[in-house]
């Protein structure tokens, strides 16, 4: 029986990349970008809600929170009639960051008028986080 140890030695390196590119966008903070109103055209629209789901290039809006076995059924099922998939505007893509949102968090879209399909899905400008206070 051969051994060979540089698959290993190779594994081995793959895995520490692997783990320091996740630390390192873990630990890094969000890139926090404002926007004026001037710069949004004329005729934006403002949805509020939660995030209740967040893909690559997208997320899902409802008006109420979600518990994490809506979360599991709503991949498969849809998030209701009230949900609406928001995507980013291709002019506005720099100034959107998704990853600083997280599940259930309350959140202000500034954004293209909704389209009427199922689900409902619009273009973002701009996403404003909502801070909520729990008095």
């Amino acid at each position: 029986m051969v051994k060979n140890p540089q698959y290993k030695r190779i594994l081995l390196a793959c895995s520490l990349v692997f783990i320091l590119i996740v630390a390192l966008n873990a630990t890094l903070p969000p890139k926090s970008i404002s926007i004026e109103l001037a710069e949004l055209p004329d005729h934006y629209m403002v949805i509020e809600g939660y995030v209740v789901s967040k893909r690559i290039d997208s997320i899902w809006l409802t008006e109420e929170p979600i518990s994490f076995i809506g979360r599991v059924s709503g991949s498969v099922r849809g998030y209701g009639a009230s949900s609406i998939n928001i995507s980013k505007n291709k002019d506005f893509e720099k100034k959107i960051n998704f990853r600083q949102l997280k599940i259930n968090q309350k959140v202000r879209v500034y954004c293209d008028s909704v389209r009427e399909s199922y689900p409902p899905k619009t273009e973002a400008f701009y996403i404003e986080l909502i801070e909520e206070n729990n008095d």
